[in-house]
């Protein structure tokens, strides 16, 4: 099995309006999570054109499932917008709701 790789989307006037300062509000608590978990870390991420982005790389023995669990269940005790994206390019493109 090879790591997963995802993209968590977030439309930046979305979390203003949920008043998030920054993403660093998200990226700091989920990189806490993973690590605490085992599952993964916070490999980077941006801002730019509307959108704010996490980069996050889930461990070798984890399965898709369980990665989409864990990332939903830990992004929303965090109260991020119902816009929020996971988003998976390879092996194909694939996005998933948060809630």
């Amino acid at each position: 099995m090879e790591p997963i790789f995802f993209e968590v989307v977030l439309e930046s006037e979305d979390l203003l309006t949920a008043g998030f300062e920054s993403r660093d509000e998200i990226e700091e608590p989920l990189e806490k999570a993973l690590a605490q978990s085992g599952l993964g870390e916070v490999t980077g991420g941006g801002s730019g054109m509307g959108k704010a982005i996490i980069d996050v790389e889930i461990s070798l023995d984890v399965s898709l499932d369980d990665a989409l669990v864990f990332l939903r269940e830990t992004l929303q005790r965090l109260r991020v917008p119902r816009s929020t994206l996971i988003k998976r390019h390879v092996p194909q493109e694939q996005v998933f709701s948060i809630y």
